[in-house]
């Protein structure tokens, strides 16, 4: 059997039907620094950017059922955590802020025990866009 095998498997995770069933229009609930990851020798594997916390304002996904065949809540005003790899802390937003994410980054996002690791190229203020 192989140890450590894990680092040799990788979800994927859909992030189009994602930001398509939300609408990619959050709301910023809160920020912090995040400080990249770098090798023993020093080497950036990725910049510093921040971690922030992201409400879905709105989802359009399909209806999901239990095995009894009851609807399930959907994911309208749950949170979740993203990272905006290099950009500067702080953020020029404010909590409350309505938000859309950029580019997602596939290479450095995972699905881990049920957590999803997610991180983006940019981050804007809904009225910018």
């Amino acid at each position: 059997m192989i140890k450590n095998s894990q680092r040799y498997v990788r979800q994927v995770i859909d992030i189009e039907d994602f930001l398509r069933d939300t609408n990619n229009c959050y709301t910023l609930v809160s920020q912090r620094p995040y400080k990249g990851k770098t090798t023993d020798s020093g080497e950036v594997i990725l910049a510093p950017g921040v971690n922030v916390t992201l409400q879905i304002l709105e989802d359009h996904s399909e209806t999901v059922y239990d095995k009894n065949g009851n609807p399930q809540d959907d994911n309208s005003l749950e949170t979740f955590d993203a990272t905006i790899v290099g950009c500067d802390y702080p953020l020029p937003l404010k909590k409350g802020t309505k938000v859309r994410l950029g580019e997602f980054l596939s290479k450095y996002s995972f699905y881990i025990n049920y957590t999803l690791i997610l991180r983006f190229s940019d981050i804007f203020s809904s009225d910018d866009v």
